[in-house]
């Protein structure tokens, strides 16, 4: 049996120099907007008003330089006149006080103009000293991939949020459900839904434990009448939908959201805080709200198994859509064949009747996939994990929903039960026969058909080929590569076959980093999945997908610098570990790839070399 292993891909920074302070991120642009609009040019306002205020210190500095002058003149013609000596000796006196305030004034707006430039950097002063040039990166983030956070929407630092946006956040494990509605009583039974008392007053914000507000107006932060809330029914999931757009419009509106930590704040099912350790401050991201107000539907990118195919049939049925989809209205069980109908899976054999397979639908791939799993176990893979088989020797009919529409299409109607069909984001209802029109589901009686259909069949014992790395960015096995890298670089990794997109999170893919400890919350990253064609290009409509794509988006890497020779070099180490699968369910090896030795018995691969133990992790620098 293969134990766990991993794919360290090594490399570190080593830029030149450090890397100052910049006005960056939604704030930042905010100001040099207004500095624009001012007529002051496009530099950072900071940048400009520190200018400003240089100049006019140093025009005060003149004006004491002439006051000097003019008292020694004055000193020098006394003529032995006490008088005007004395007058002499109270200008010198008064230029000196002069000069210390202007002095004080100087070091004041320094200071001042210094953690100006922190501030709309995102920074929170967290990092510097013998690590590099870093500093300033926002603080309350690492949760995020290395914390209980596995992605959220809109992103962090996102731009162009339409105005009709909801808030999404996904956590790594089940989450009490009254710390995200307010009065939510689940009867002590938080795992049991079915006992849960709930009201129609129970759908509002808990706005003690989650905050979300225009920059600057924490105290006007949306409160429980202002913003539903729905979830998941594995509780890891939660959908914050503002009664109200959001933003402004004509003018792009930025934003923060924080899940605050303690007793009272974001809680694990078993009561205890979500945030604990190294992320016990909570959680907190940006973003900006643009004028827009979204009414494009969303429409099926790709599927797989691909239509009219015959498969094994230990094959994971996945969906693949152009953008983002309502968690609430994509993912759920189906328990003795009944249960979520958003997404049908249906199962003929030859002369006998249909049957609907029990199993689970996922989302993932910051919730642009969605991925069905029958509860049927029919082997093990090659780490010893069970595989799970749809009905053998049958044909598939796979179903994606349009929902009822609402009286403003292209919205769908949504009930106290929730959608009965697919939504995007925003609530506009899936355009399944990819026309650009909402028409809603035949199965309301309607004209239109917008549901997405297509069938396969299945045959044969299971097959477990197992995924296999074919390059990655950088290239790990090429020092100059891996060296001197953009700061905002995404690593990459391609496989042959496509994944299994819910086992590629945050607990089978990461970064791990040498960067001090007190630094640990300001690191986060999240991953996405694309599949390609055998030519590498994103596979679209009708393409037939064999490979995939990995990204790692992260917060950006500490620079290295060589002027200062006791700084810490920063190193970062992406890591595939063997929990990542294909979507005919087996494990990645990570030495079985064309990266390593292929018939190697070692389980890792360390910069492109076989090991028996796992990759050495980089030791974090001390506080």
């Amino acid at each position: 049996m293969l134990k766990k292993g991993s794919l360290s891909l090594f490399f570190l920074l080593a830029a030149p120099l450090a890397v100052s302070a910049q006005t960056a991120g939604p704030v930042g642009e905010g100001l040099e907007a207004v500095g624009t609009q001012a007529g002051l040019g496009s530099a950072d306002l900071p940048v400009i008003v520190g200018n400003i205020i240089y100049v006019f210190l140093s025009l005060l500095g003149i004006v004491l330089l002439g006051i000097l002058l003019y008292a020694g003149w004055r000193w020098m013609t006394a003529k032995g006149d006490a008088k005007q000596v004395d007058e002499a000796k109270t200008w010198i006196r008064n230029g000196v006080i002069g000069l210390v305030i202007i002095l004080s004034a100087f070091a004041i707006t320094r200071f001042v103009m210094d953690a100006l430039a922190g501030a709309t950097s995102g920074g929170g002063g967290i990092g510097g000293g013998r690590f590099g040039g870093s500093s300033g990166f926002p603080s309350s983030s690492g949760s995020l991939g290395g914390g209980i956070i596995e992605t959220h929407l809109p992103s962090r630092d996102a731009t162009g949020v339409p105005r009709n946006t909801r808030i999404v956040i996904t956590f790594k494990e089940p989450i009490r459900i009254s710390s995200f509605i307010a009065g939510y009583n689940d009867n002590g039974t938080p795992a049991d839904l079915s006992d849960d008392i709930a009201t129609s007053t129970t759908v509002g914000l808990n706005s003690d434990a989650v905050k979300i507000y225009v920059n600057g107006q924490r105290d006007r932060a949306l409160t429980s009448a202002e913003a539903r809330v729905r979830f998941t029914p594995d509780r890891q999931t939660f959908v914050i939908m503002p009664v109200a757009y959001l933003g402004s419009p004509t003018t792009d509106t930025d934003y923060t959201a924080e899940l605050l930590s303690g007793g009272s704040g974001i809680r694990r099912e078993d009561g205890s805080p979500a945030f604990s350790g190294a992320f016990s401050s909570g959680y907190i991201w940006n973003f900006q709200v643009s004028t827009v107000v979204d009414t494009t539907p969303p429409q099926v990118r790709s599927v797989i198994p691909s239509a009219g195919g015959s498969y094994a049939p230990n094959i994971v049925v996945q969906v693949n859509f152009n953008e983002a989809v309502d968690p609430t209205s994509a993912a759920g069980m189906v328990t003795a064949g009944s249960g979520f109908t958003n997404i049908r899976v249906a199962s003929t054999p030859a002369g006998g009747a249909t049957t609907f397979p029990n199993g689970e639908f996922r989302i993932s791939n910051q919730y642009r996939t969605v991925e069905f799993t029958t509860d049927l176990a029919c082997g093990t893979n090659s780490c010893g994990r069970t595989v799970y088989c749809l009905p053998t020797d049958t044909s598939i009919e796979v179903t994606v929903q349009a929902p009822t529409m609402s009286d403003t299409p292209p919205l769908a109607f949504l009930s106290g039960f929730g959608y009965n069909g697919i939504v995007d984001m925003v609530g506009n209802a899936l355009d399944g026969n990819g026309d650009g029109i909402t028409q809603g589901s035949p199965d309301d009686g309607v004209d239109g058909n917008d549901n997405y259909v297509w069938a396969f069949g299945t045959n044969g014992p299971p097959v477990l080929t197992a995924p296999s790395i074919l390059s990655t960015t950088p290239n790990e096995r090429d020092i100059a590569s891996r060296s001197n890298i953009a700061l905002d670089l995404n690593p990459e990794a391609v496989f042959d076959s496509v994944l299994q997109s819910s086992t590629v999170n945050s607990e089978t893919i990461g970064i791990r980093t040498n960067e001090p400890v007190a630094m640990a919350d300001t690191f986060w990253w999240t991953l996405s999945q694309e599949n390609l064609t055998a030519a590498g290009t994103p596979a679209g409509s009708g393409d037939i997908a064999s490979q995939a794509r990995v990204t790692i988006d992260h917060r950006i890497f500490s620079a290295a610098t060589s002027t200062d020779p006791t700084a810490i070099a920063p190193i970062y180490q992406p890591v595939f570990l063997s929990g990542v699968q294909n979507v005919l369910q087996n494990c990645f090896n990570p030495s079985g790839s064309d990266i390593c030795d292929a018939n190697s018995t070692n389980p890792n691969c360390c910069d492109g070399d076989p090991r028996s133990a796992a990759c050495t992790a980089p030791t974090p620098a001390s506080p």
